[in-house]
């Protein structure tokens, strides 16, 4: 049977997700899966510090660098690790929550002068001062452009796997409209299951706790670094 062209324009990469998490909030309104739709509208329009986001919106990086002066030298973006001095209040600085929409991941990965993602940690300069004798100016937290890559590949795989089960489950998605009546409200119910476990199952970028982390979003518009 033939697959609703919104799937074969996804595969193809002849629509981007946004236009397909937009279209995905019509068919997810048919569907009174409140919880799809409110997915797809955190992806398109960026995650609040209140949501919970999906694991793989959850990566961990140790990886930091810092200018400052170091005994009697002046240092510049030299890497630098917190594990001697981390105390347990810290010890979550290595979660990195992505909360950024969809839009601004894609053009923070597609700007050619962007190598890295970086949070700004300057204000532990006077605990790295007290810890270590380092006069730090600046601390950066920083992550490889390609696990932001890995993030929106698995939204669009979760995009992927959404459009395949409705179309096998209602027929052709192509005008936007599903038909719920030639189902029972406990076989929508079921299928709503099925879709919405596309999206929570654990698919977490890295290892990182399961917790409401809080607090960061791409340095992109002037505080991202390349």
């Amino acid at each position: 049977m033939a697959k609703s062209t919104i799937i074969k324009e996804l595969a193809n990469n002849q629509i981007s997700m946004e236009v397909a998490l937009q279209r995905l909030m019509i068919i997810a309104s048919d569907l009174e899966n409140e919880e799809l739709s409110a997915w797809a509208e955190a992806e398109l329009h960026g995650y609040s510090q209140s949501d919970t986001l999906p694991e793989y919106r959850n990566i961990r990086s140790i990886h930091f660098l810092y200018s400052g002066i170091n005994g009697s030298f002046k240092v510049t973006n030299c890497p630098f690790t917190f594990t001697s001095i981390l105390e347990e209040k810290l010890s979550n600085i290595y979660n990195v929550p992505i909360m950024d929409s969809v839009s601004s991941l894609q053009d923070f990965v597609d700007n050619p002068d962007k190598k890295s993602y970086r949070r700004d940690f300057s204000m532990l300069n006077g605990y790295v001062l007290q810890r270590t004798g380092i006069q730090c100016t600046s601390i950066y937290q920083t992550v490889p452009l390609n696990f932001l890559q890995k993030i929106l590949s698995q939204i669009k795989t979760i995009l992927m796997h959404v459009f395949l089960k409705l179309d096998k489950e209602y027929g052709c998605l192509d005008d936007l409209d599903v038909d719920t009546t030639t189902k029972t409200p406990e076989e929508v119910e079921k299928i709503n299951e099925v879709v919405n476990n596309y999206i929570f199952i654990d698919n977490s970028i890295n290892v990182g706790d399961k917790n409401k982390l809080k607090g960061s979003e791409i340095f992109g518009g002037g505080r991202g670094h390349g």
